[in-house]
């Protein structure tokens, strides 16, 4: 025992002087998501699953049948085999009705890491169960979240951060457009006035960041071609979703988890109003990390390189 304690400080010694370290701890997360309209939310679970950095608690689905996006996204986590087959899906209060026209391919999945239990009451328990620790990705409207904090005010300081997608700074959906309403906080204003005043650290990815990462037909031949089970998935979403060209707006989300320096972003004052426009205000309470420009290209080297290979 005393030869192993001697070590012990020569083996420190060592690393420190040869540069060699320990290998970073993963990041913990839980995805909120209405998976199964718009493609873009498969491609951001896709860059999960893709993301060694990542340790992925769980998953919970908003918006209309949220039990179809559920099966959606478990289907999807149970292709990708192994460690994925364990993570928890877990369907939030369903919405008025919605076109999920991904629906079909996993219609008749049943799977043991859906669970029956409540998406909020899911939050909640992950939350408190690592106060501080966890980043929630939020790529849908906001109405779990908003349901959790109005449920338990004093879940906010168990969140590390909120990296989500929406909202809009200085441009819209087109280029050299006026800021819009953008989907997920128009759908749900109310909800996103919520969680935006609530304190938690909010890392923002809004049209401005986002409307532009048009994925063109070589990079989608490059993901297609490569035949795992991940984009094989992806393929199989993507020709149910019936349209050419996706815009990867939900990734930027993910990947500014992973590397901040994707977007130029800055600190403001943001507020919500009753139309789901995103507004900066002049006031000290600054509430988010905006990402304010982006270089396309950049992003889809990052991912591009995680989902379709190097």
């Amino acid at each position: 025992m005393m030869k192993v304690l001697f070590l012990i400080p020569i083996i420190l010694m060592v690393t420190s002087l040869t540069g060699i370290a320990a290998s970073p701890e993963k990041i913990p997360i839980i995805l909120d998501t209405d998976i199964g309209t718009d493609i873009d939310d498969a491609f951001a679970l896709a860059l999960i699953i893709d993301s060694p950095e990542f340790d992925l608690l769980g998953v919970t689905t908003v918006s209309g049948d949220t039990a179809a996006r559920a099966r959606i996204a478990a289907k999807m986590l149970w292709e990708a085999g192994g460690k994925w087959r364990q993570v928890p899906v877990v369907a939030g209060v369903p919405g008025p009705k919605q076109n999920i026209n991904q629906a079909p391919w996993a219609e008749s999945f049943v799977g043991p890491q859906i669970l029956k239990e409540n998406a909020v009451d899911f939050l909640r328990s992950r939350f408190h169960r690592y106060p501080g620790q966890i980043t929630l990705i939020a790529i849908g409207e906001l109405t779990n979240v908003a349901a959790m904090l109005k449920a338990d005010p004093l879940v906010a300081k168990k969140i590390k951060r909120i990296a989500l997608m929406g909202g809009s700074i200085a441009g819209g959906y087109e280029p050299g457009s006026n800021p819009e309403a953008e989907w997920n906080i128009k759908s749900n204003p109310g909800a996103a006035q919520v969680v935006f005043s609530s304190g938690i650290p909010i890392i923002m990815a809004p049209l401005d960041v986002t409307a532009m990462l048009k994925l063109d037909a070589a990079a989608r031949r490059r993901i297609f071609n490569q035949n795992t089970p991940v984009t094989n998935s992806l393929a199989a979403l993507y020709h149910l979703w019936n349209h050419e060209t996706p815009t990867l707006f939900d990734p930027m989300a993910v990947a500014l988890v992973l590397d901040p320096t994707l977007c130029q972003s800055k600190d403001l004052a943001i507020e919500v109003d009753d139309k789901g426009f995103t507004r900066t205000v002049d006031t000290n309470k600054v509430n988010i990390t905006a990402g304010l420009s982006t270089n396309p290209e950049k992003f889809f080297e990052f991912y591009l390189s995680r989902v379709a290979g190097k």
